[in-house]
């Protein structure tokens, strides 16, 4: 890892991602989105600033990104080193997820 931290509710996020996707659509799967995760945190590394604030989600001091073609929003914070404080996917309840989450 270079660039970037993951918060201890980001690994976890991205376990439960990949045990679902395995579970649901195989390990092969799984594992190509967790990989393309990985990348999306490399890129941000490389460029903070890109994606959004979204104060009606959050009054944290962090950014969302959509991992695309995933549904998943990277939250982070942009920093250095910049920290990934989640990875949940877009239908989830965001608000309340981050509501409960340290600061």
């Amino acid at each position: 890892m270079g660039g970037y931290i993951l918060s201890p509710e980001s690994l976890e996020d991205v376990y439960e991602i990949w045990s679902y996707l395995a579970r649901e659509s195989g390990v092969d799967f799984a594992g190509r989105v967790e990989s393309a995760l990985f990348e999306k945190f490399d890129l941000l590394a490389q460029h903070p600033g890109l994606g959004h604030k979204r104060e009606d989600l959050t009054k944290l001091p962090v950014l969302f990104y959509r991992a695309f073609p995933f549904q998943y929003m990277i939250v982070y914070r942009p920093r250095i080193p910049l920290e990934i404080v989640g990875v949940l996917h877009a239908k989830r309840h965001i608000k309340r997820i981050l509501h409960n989450r340290p600061e």
